[in-house]
């Protein structure tokens, strides 16, 4: 049965709202927020709409007021530019408010996310960035380049949590109803969460567990489907 929770381990619980509770270590971890996406690809071109409301920093609230963390881990591609624009600067300093006495934000930079550190310091605003957080359940990072591991017992024992791919599955009915809906993928040991921007195109994810544009040993065995406020899981056939 749908639920909006799901226990992967005592070590790992996701939400339907696209984010991990890590309860160990008292961390909750998104990916891929791109915020100010709109602005970057109206100032490369594209005639995006300025009038949609963004969401997410509501949307984190709302997780930070369910768990409570000590640490909000945010995994890459935190914004989809780093461009010195007054709309993505209002965006990423709303972002940076939620830090206070109590909760720790971790910037775990992604591909997008290159120029940032110039960029923050620029608007003058302080964020502890970095590469990954090791945590003693998980190792977390955006997913463009691979982990460094702490060490081969290190590696046995812990999660890799990342994100990066933006998966998505169709589900259909088999007549006329088709829906495209965001998704975890879940492999032994290994976490990709998907898009937490509610703008991000998904990466589709086929019968197999292969998500678009990788191969096959890039294969998932099963994913967590996000419908609404309810969590699925849907194995993949071998």
């Amino acid at each position: 049965m749908p639920t909006d929770r799901f226990h992967l381990h005592d070590d790992v619980l996701l939400d339907a709202r696209r984010a991990v509770w890590l309860p160990r270590s008292r961390s909750l971890a998104v990916a891929d927020l791109h915020l100010g996406e709109a602005w970057a690809r109206r100032a490369r071109g594209q005639l995006m709409p300025l009038g949609i409301v963004d969401t997410t920093v509501t949307r984190l609230r709302a997780l930070l007021e369910s768990y409570r963390p000590e640490r909000l881990i945010l995994l890459g591609d935190i914004v989809h530019a780093a461009l010195p624009i007054d709309g993505i600067q209002r965006a990423v300093q709303e972002l940076a408010s939620l830090e206070h006495e109590g909760l720790v934000l971790e910037w775990c930079l992604g591909n997008h996310d290159r120029q940032l550190p110039r960029q923050l310091e620029r608007w003058g605003i302080t964020a502890r960035t970095v590469r990954q957080v090791n945590l003693p359940e998980a190792i977390l990072l955006h997913g463009d380049q691979p982990p460094e591991l702490a060490g081969p017992e290190r590696h046995a024992s812990s999660w890799r949590i990342q994100g990066h791919l933006h998966p998505a599955l169709v589900l259909d009915d088999g007549i006329a109803s088709r829906a495209k809906v965001p998704c975890f993928l879940v492999n032994p040991g290994r976490l990709v969460l998907p898009a937490f921007s509610e703008m991000a195109a998904g990466s589709t994810v086929d019968r197999r567990g292969i998500p678009q544009g990788l191969g096959e040993e890039d294969r998932f065995e099963s994913a967590i489907a996000c419908l609404g406020p309810r969590l699925l899981r849907i194995p993949f056939a071998r």
